[in-house]
């Protein structure tokens, strides 16, 4: 079992762990990648994510971004269907908008939610650009795409073990 070892470690700042390893393969299967492919497009060691696939090594949060950016996903959607932030840490009790200020920006993107948009998915980039902090890093200059995808990965990370007292 993957009891002892969290998906995401906020102590160690590392993925892992067999249920991420295997949202992994089935990601790169349906990009039609195999893992050698996957390990390519991620400039990532071939041999190190077969270890990770196979839950017996862990990534940090910038080869999360290569592999996010490989598998061509947004942040939130990444952590999603890695099974980082799974429907069981959810249920545990973090927010879907947790990465959203308390307050108005929270309770109006719940509204829009709710209300305005309930039979469709919220549109990751309209919920994390009420984040002031997200926003702020769109805007950035000095940052190149993938840098702007590693920070934006390690704060939602962040904010995530926050919310759930320090792993996923």
């Amino acid at each position: 079992m993957d009891v002892a070892q969290p998906a995401y470690d906020g102590a160690t700042g590392t993925a892992g762990g067999a249920a991420f390893g295997a949202a992994l393969a089935r990601l790169a299967a349906a990009k039609d990648l195999d893992l050698a492919g996957l390990a390519a497009a991620a400039d990532l060691d071939a041999a190190l994510l077969e270890r990770v696939v196979a839950g017996e090594a862990r990534l940090a949060v910038p080869a999360l971004a290569r592999l996010a950016r490989a598998l061509r996903l947004r942040p939130i959607g990444f952590l999603q269907q890695t099974e980082l932030l799974g429907l069981s840490v959810y249920a545990g009790g973090l927010d879907p908008l947790y990465f959203l200020p308390d307050g108005q920006i929270r309770y109006d993107a719940r509204i829009y939610m709710r209300e305005i948009n309930p039979r469709h998915a919220v549109p990751e980039g309209d919920m994390t650009k009420r984040n002031p902090v997200l926003k702020a890093l769109v805007d950035d200059a000095v940052l190149d795409p993938l840098g702007k995808l590693e920070v934006e990965l390690a704060y939602l990370l962040r904010a995530a073990v926050q919310g759930t007292g320090g792993a996923l």
